[in-house]
Formats: C-alpha cells, structure tokens, sequence
C-alpha cells in the first residue's frame, strides 16, 4: 500500500465531508462544523495547516438519524458508532473512507486497522443546575478514561503537542505516566460495554431543553466543549477549502469557550499533529 502525503489525507478527509454535508442537506439533518475545523474555517478558512482531520457535530435526535440512514446508500463511505456497529471502540461515529486504510499506534491490535475518517460527535444537553453539571461531567470523564485504557496500548501521549499550552513536553509525560496507569488497571474491560454507558448517560439531557450543550463534553473525555445553546440555534455557512459547509451563527462564544483566544495560533514550535496514525491507499 502507499502510504497518504498529509495533503493527500486532507484531500481525502474533504470528499468525506463533502458527501457527509451534501447527505445532510438532502435529508434535512443538522451538522455543525465544530472543533479545529470550525477554528480552521474561521481563522484559515480551512484545513488548520498542522492538523489532519475533521470534527462534526450534530444535535442528538440528527445523529441519530444520520446513523440510521447514511450507509443506506451504496458508497465508499461508511459511518460506524457503537449505536450500529457492535465491535465499535469508540463513543462517538466515524464516516470513514473504505478505499484507505488507517493504521492507529495507539490501540489494541484488533482496534488498529481503520480508515481515513471524519469524526462525527453528538450534541448533548448540559445540566442547568452547576453541583449536577459538575457531577455529571466527573463521572463521564470517569467513563471515558477507562473506555479510553481498555483500547490503548503502551505508547507516549502527544495530546499538548499542538496546543499553546506552557511546560508541553513535562504535561505530555504526566499524562502518559496517568495513561500507562489506567491501561494496567482497565485494559480487560469491555470498550463497546463502556461506550454505551457513555452515551445512555449523555442522552440523560436534552439538547432543546438545555441552556448549555456539551459538543463533545460527554462522550469523549479528551475535551470539554461546552456553549451556550443560544449559539447554536441559528447556522451560516463558513469557506472552508474552496467550499462551503454550515457551522453556529454563535462560532465566537463557542471557540473562546473552547480555546480562549483562538484567533491567535500556538507557536511555530508547536504547529505539529497530535495523532499518530498512518494513512495508505488500498491496493486495486
């Protein structure tokens, strides 16, 4: 197999999304773009440079729908959550590219071999009262460590690599040492049991009843994306790489709250990939 250029996964990566907005569209379902790719479209009006793939988010009862009804259709492409996929290994969907293949160092063996993708995380409600919210968020990110330690394996995090963080390199050996911890102590739990704990728990909580949302606040514990819900009422359309894709009328509130000053990029040092997968192109 050959081996992806960085330039070559993106490329990749935007005809996911592109065929994941076009669906959308045609079915009426909500997306959002969210995370670095909302950051990228708004401060580079697309790809951030040193990042290499996508986040979409969408209210829960659109999530839903999108997982029932996108592999519907014959394609390349292919969503997978733990909702239609039983060997799932995650707590949130992936449309991936099943003309690729995706090595990820940092899981088990029999998680290892997957395909370029565009993550697709659903948006929750948030607890109006602050003790309950707090709680809640605790015992998720619980959850997500040992979801997380029961499908990693022994190697070093580069979680701060690209951040604007202070002391990167002293963070990412704290948290490999917390990381090699919790494998030793979750490794023989099952992923796919805790994934669904997860998500009954972030369902607990409706989106259009809430004055908070959690973007990827309860269903992945790397992250704590919170907004006003206000912020999300109302979509515009954002360039991102030469096209067009939805994202919140309310971008600033969510992307201060989620990076503080996002308009200002981390040192040149620091502009590197956090990820440690390798992408190839499958054999004809």
């Amino acid at each position: 197999m050959l081996e992806l250029s960085a330039e070559e996964l993106k490329s990749i990566e935007l005809g996911i999304l592109k065929d994941v907005a076009d669906f959308c569209d045609k079915k009426e379902i909500k997306y959002f773009l969210c995370g670095g790719t909302l950051l990228g479209a708004v401060r580079h009006k697309g790809f951030i440079p040193w990042d290499d793939d996508v986040d979409i988010a969408m209210p829960r009862e659109d999530y839903d729908r999108f997982l029932k009804e996108y592999n519907k259709k014959e394609s390349i492409y292919r969503v997978n959550a733990i909702e239609n996929n039983s060997k799932w290994h995650m707590s949130f969907a992936r449309v991936e590219d099943y003309t690729t293949t995706l090595i990820e160092g940092t899981l088990k063996k029999k998680y290892r071999n997957c395909h370029a993708f565009v993550d697709v995380f659903p948006i929750d409600g948030i607890p109006a009262n602050k003790l309950e919210e707090k709680t809640f968020m605790i015992k998720q990110k619980i959850f997500g460590i040992i979801l997380n330690a029961s499908s990693f394996c022994f190697l070093p995090s580069k979680h701060y690599s690209d951040s604007k963080d202070s002391n990167i390199s002293l963070k990412n050996t704290i948290r490999t040492c917390l990381k090699f911890v919790a494998i030793c102590l979750f490794s023989m739990i099952n992923t796919q049991f805790i994934a669904k704990i997860i998500n009954r728990n972030s369902r607990k909580y409706k989106y259009n009843e809430s004055d908070y949302i959690g973007l990827t606040v309860f269903v992945w514990n790397w992250k704590f994306e919170k907004a006003k819900a206000v912020s999300f009422e109302e979509r515009i359309k954002f360039k991102f790489e030469n096209y067009e894709f939805w994202g919140p009328k309310g971008y600033d509130e969510y992307l201060t709250s989620t990076y503080g000053d996002y308009m200002t990029p981390p040192p040149v040092e620091c502009q590197v990939s956090h990820h440690s997968f390798k992408v190839y192109k499958n054999e004809v």
